[in-house]
């Protein structure tokens, strides 16, 4: 309904339009009395406007709001109009959001705060249209609420109440979470008492990663806290830690050499356990993706290659601990055969005079190569008029022994060399080959080794090589000390007394003459300790060679 006072302006403005209309000549008498009274007319139909409703801001976001809390802000309600604003309420169109005014009357002129909330519920962005309704000329009013739910990361899965560690093995832990808004997540983590130095923990994937030593025993209350950047969440749990076993020591031997399609046998049983009254399993890893188990397996290779072997010793302890080492295995598809010279022998060749040598065999049975197939021969191209030479065989028949005294038994021979070195060089070095078969009926496998030699023709001697080791026994290493006469390559080499090579220590490195020393730390070249023994220190210097027994005593 409208006000008496509007009907009466309007009555006016209508009586003086039709005085205008029904009287022109007293317009046209007095034009400019027309233009006041329209003016003062309208500036008093514009002045009276009754309410005007008016809000600020009219449209808020709340911004990131964790689920659970509430976050508050105040709205100014203005009256522009000239006449009282009544508010008769608030309606919501979200969920969430709340800004109660109750029924309050505003003068014209002016204003009030309008309080508002927001307590979110869900995940994510959320809008809310506020109508604030009144009797406002200008209608019911429009503002806009924006705000987005986030909620804290949960744990998935949580975390287990406690944990069992143990003294020197390793403990891997990765803390997961989720996060409903899919934010970027956090990680903290704090111990009473402190974690040790030993421990670390990354704050980018909540991994914890620890191996216990002595001394770390008993029990850490440990919480960790993940975090979106808005709100977080603790997981709480006890790290207990043990000290009652201590971990054992893999020990797989080697390195070993065989021959494809023959079974090969491992050993571990110099793997050992510090705590007495518990046994070791043994788990093998033979490198051709097959495995094993014992303390002497016995494995068959179908392919020439060299493999990396892998023993892992368990213990019985509790809890069980484990221990890992490596060797490695060569494996050739013929008996692989090593040719070794007289103990006292320089690594030369008398073209034309008989060559005593050594075969060893670490794959199969000296008295399994057939004797009448064995022959010698070198790569050397057009060597002589003899491309092979047959080795003699005594009357007597096979001779076993340790022609080079590593405690190694080898199949003693000798070979005429006439005619198979008469073009070669004086001083060149090549490479003599032994060929033979086995005894087996079926298939006779090939029978193979090669040694490198320096030919010597017109009674060439070489000089002997000065050496020795101190400290012998090495504690925990030693010094070989060694002259050169003449400038050339070196090498010094440490062999165990089967024959196998344990550790190059020089490598034909060119060197001038003089005296010289290498340091042996007591190590192979896999950078393992070394089994108490005897180990045989062989130094090569041109025509020089030397051998000397070095004591290892751990």
């Amino acid at each position: 309904m409208h006000s008496p006072r509007l009907v009466s302006v309007a009555s006016a403005l209508l009586s003086a339009l039709a005085t205008a209309l029904l009287s022109p000549s007293a317009v046209s008498a007095n034009p400019g009395a027309e233009v006041r009274v329209s003016a003062q007319l309208g500036l008093r139909a514009s002045a009276v406007s009754g309410p005007v409703i008016a809000v600020s801001p009219a449209s808020y976001d709340f911004g990131r709001v964790n689920v659970g809390e509430s976050a508050a802000f105040d709205l100014t309600i203005r009256n522009d109009g000239d006449a009282t604003l009544t508010i008769s309420g608030v309606t919501h169109s979200g969920p969430g959001f709340s800004a109660t005014a109750g029924s309050l009357s505003i003068p014209a002129g002016g204003s009030t705060t309008l309080s508002s909330t927001y307590t979110p519920s869900g995940s994510g962005p959320q809008s809310d249209n506020a109508t604030i309704v009144s009797d406002a000329s200008n209608g019911n009013y429009l503002v806009l609420l924006r705000g987005v739910a986030n909620n804290a990361p949960a744990f998935s899965p949580p975390l287990a109440a406690s944990y069992a560690l143990a003294a020197f093995a390793p403990f891997f832990l990765v803390a997961s979470a989720t996060d409903a808004e899919g934010d970027a997540l956090t990680w903290s983590l704090s111990s009473v008492p402190s974690l040790p130095v030993g421990a670390t923990f990354s704050n980018g994937n909540g991994a914890l990663d620890w191996t216990p030593v002595p001394g770390d025993g008993g029990d850490y209350a440990v919480t960790i806290t993940v975090s979106d950047g808005f709100a977080s969440t603790q997981g709480n749990t006890t790290l207990h830690v043990s000290e009652d076993n201590r971990p054992p020591t893999a020990n797989p031997a080697g390195p070993y050499n065989g021959a494809t399609s023959v079974p090969l046998q491992f050993d571990g049983t110099r793997s050992s356990d510090p705590d007495a009254g518990q046994s070791l399993i043994f788990s093998w890893e033979f490198g051709d993706g097959q495995t094993g188990s014992g303390a002497t397996p016995s494995h068959v290779y179908q392919r020439a290659d060299n493999y990396i072997v892998v023993l892992q010793v368990t213990d019985t302890g509790s809890p069980p601990l484990s221990a890992s080492a490596l060797t490695t295995a060569a494996i050739f598809d013929y008996v692989p055969v090593t040719i070794v010279q007289p103990l006292d022998q320089q690594p030369v060749i008398k073209a034309g005079k008989r060559f005593k040598f050594g075969v060893e065999c670490y794959v199969r049975p000296l008295t399994e190569i057939r004797l009448a197939t064995m022959r010698l021969s070198t790569t050397y191209p057009n060597a002589g008029p003899l491309p092979e030479v047959v080795i003699n065989v005594p009357k007597s028949g096979m001779r076993i022994g340790d022609i080079n005294g590593n405690l190694f038994y080898d199949l003693d021979l000798e070979a005429n060399t006439e005619g198979l070195l008469d073009n070669v060089p004086n001083r060149t070095v090549v490479t003599i080959v032994f060929k033979a078969k086995t005894t087996d009926v079926e298939i006779p496998l090939l029978v193979y080794g090669t040694l490198d030699l320096k030919v010597m023709k017109g009674g060439h001697r070489a000089a002997p090589l000065a050496l020795d080791a101190t400290p012998n026994p090495l504690r925990p290493g030693t010094t070989i000390r060694y002259s050169v006469s003449e400038a050339g390559p070196v090498s010094v080499r440490i062999y165990s007394v089967q024959g196998r090579l344990v550790r190059t220590l020089k490598d034909r490195e060119y060197t001038e003459p003089g005296i010289y020393q290498a340091r042996w730390d007591g190590a192979s070249d896999q950078g393992n300790a070394v089994v108490s023994g005897i180990y045989l220190v062989r130094t090569t210097a041109g025509d020089q060679v030397s051998t000397l027994k070095v004591a290892v005593a751990r």
